[in-house]
């Protein structure tokens, strides 16, 4: 008798655990429908959130196109005459090929000259030789520079900075200059 009775109290356990597992399963049910709802809204949300930003940025740019348009102009303008005061032009020549004034010229003058004291004497920049090659790699705010030529290749690290620095470069130092580029130091 006893058995008896332990086995219907095991069946009994074994109904009552079915029942419960049942109930478990549509709970889980019920929230992975509610989950997938939540997670569709949120997909939603931010598809509309991704276009509302394409059209901000799109009316920005279309309000300020002629400022950058301008920006772009002068920039070249810039440009144009410090190459040709650097090449020996003269200021009236200048002016009538570009369509500048005399001030505009003056003021990029007064600048290359104020440069010229840091460039030092036979600082201009010769070719390099063996078909050299920049790839930069982007990892976010950050990533490398390799340099590639027919004789050497190294890299140096990038990242963006703050303030009025736009990029930091691991340039390497005097010291080290050979053994990471294996390159003489006059080639530096």
């Amino acid at each position: 008798m006893q058995a008896e009775d332990f086995s219907k109290a095991i069946e009994q356990a074994y109904k009552t655990a079915l029942e419960q597992a049942d109930l478990i399963t549509a709970n889980a049910r019920e929230i992975r429908k509610a989950a997938e709802l939540e997670l569709d809204a949120a997909k939603a949300t931010r598809a509309a959130a991704e276009k509302e930003g394409e059209k901000m940025a799109q009316a920005y740019f279309e309000g300020r196109r002629e400022h950058f348009a301008e920006a772009a102009r002068t920039e070249l303008l810039r440009n144009l005459t410090r190459t040709h005061l650097e090449a020996g032009k003269n200021s009236d020549e200048i002016s009538e090929w570009l369509q500048v004034s005399n001030e505009f010229i003056e003021n990029i003058y007064a600048v290359v000259q104020r440069v010229a004291k840091y460039r030092g004497e036979n600082r201009e920049r010769t070719p390099i030789q063996g078909n050299p090659k920049l790839i930069y790699s982007d990892k976010g705010r950050g990533g490398t520079i390799r340099f590639e030529s027919e004789e050497t290749r190294f890299e140096m690290w990038w990242e963006f900075a703050g303030s009025d620095a736009l990029v930091i470069v691991d340039i390497p130092t005097l010291a080290q200059w050979h053994a990471r580029t294996n390159l003489p130091l006059d080639r530096r």
